[in-house]
């Protein structure tokens, strides 16, 4: 019985023993650990940042594309100069005929109305369109040889990290095609 006791006294000794984590060993990891989630939040908020960005240039994308679909379905008013030196700044926009929705239709010169009012209305935010960009501004020129050129500026908002402000700048998409 001697034996026994003798070893169950180490055996119980052994257990005494100190064994697993340390207060500091926690600490630690709990450091490590924030430090990691610290980053994860800093790529989520870059990458939040980024994919605005994007989001803007393919609206500005969708809406050049757009005209220029409608300018290549109506080509002969385009080239007749119907869509020359548009600017849906200027104050110019023509009013909508509304004649998608008559029984007759548009005839040519009223569909390329049409086609400038919503365009406008698209950009501008007006009536009961919604502004796909902020502050933006959309142009049509006409260059030589029927070379329409449309461009899109649209004013986008970046946090300037170095001096803690907000930098407002002007993007710019255009798109050449020719008739």
């Amino acid at each position: 019985m001697s034996l026994i006791k003798q070893k169950e006294g180490r055996k119980y000794s052994q257990e005494n023993k100190q064994s697993g984590f340390t207060l500091i060993e926690i600490l630690v990891a709990l450091i490590i650990l924030s430090i990691g989630l610290l980053g994860m939040a800093s790529l989520q908020i870059n990458s939040l940042r980024s994919n605005q960005s994007a989001y803007l240039k393919s609206q500005a994308s969708m809406l050049a594309y757009d005209i220029a679909d409608r300018m290549r379905a109506n080509s002969d008013r385009a080239i007749a100069g119907d869509y020359n030196a548009f600017d849906t700044d200027g104050g110019a926009v023509p009013v909508n005929p509304n004649c998608i929705s008559t029984a007759a239709g548009c005839n040519d010169v009223s569909q390329s109305n049409t086609d400038l009012a919503e365009w406008a209305r698209r950009i501008n935010g007006t009536g009961n369109a919604i502004a796909l960009l902020p502050d933006a501004q959309g142009t049509i020129a006409r260059g030589a040889g029927n070379l329409f050129t449309v461009s899109i500026i649209w004013k986008e908002t970046e946090w300037d990290e170095a001096n803690s402000v907000k930098n407002v700048s002007n993007q710019n998409f255009s798109i050449n095609f020719s008739l």
